[in-house]
């Protein structure tokens, strides 16, 4: 579903502590998307109410780090919007919410893997 105001999306590893983890090797890592997008046009009160509201924020595989969901806020300000958004829904909140890491771009085929 496309989004207006993403100029830039990119696949890749967040969440952990080695250094350029692969998809081979992730570690403890997180797969995650980073995106850029224009505020003139999409908030991030706006973005992070639509991540909410497009994945499953009740259920979370915290076990299996590789593939849970997550949000990275970059500052606190951010981290404010998250926890605000995250007050507006029922019940509890199973997303991975922790201060931005590190982000590794991941391996080339991962990117725009459906457009390709």
């Amino acid at each position: 579903m496309e989004l207006s105001g993403i100029t830039e999306t990119c696949c890749g590893y967040s969440g952990g502590t080695a250094s350029w983890p692969t998809y081979e090797s992730i570690g403890d890592h997180t797969e995650c998307v980073r995106v850029r997008f224009d505020p003139a046009v999409l908030s991030y009160p706006q973005l992070i109410d639509w991540f909410f509201a497009n994945h499953s924020w009740r259920h979370n595989n915290v076990s299996y780090r590789q593939y849970m969901n997550g949000v990275w806020p970059h500052d606190e300000q951010q981290a404010a919007v998250v926890q605000a958004a995250v007050a507006k829904l029922p019940g509890d909140v199973e997303t991975y919410i922790a201060p931005k890491t590190e982000f590794y771009r991941a391996e080339e085929y991962h990117q725009k893997f459906y457009a390709k």
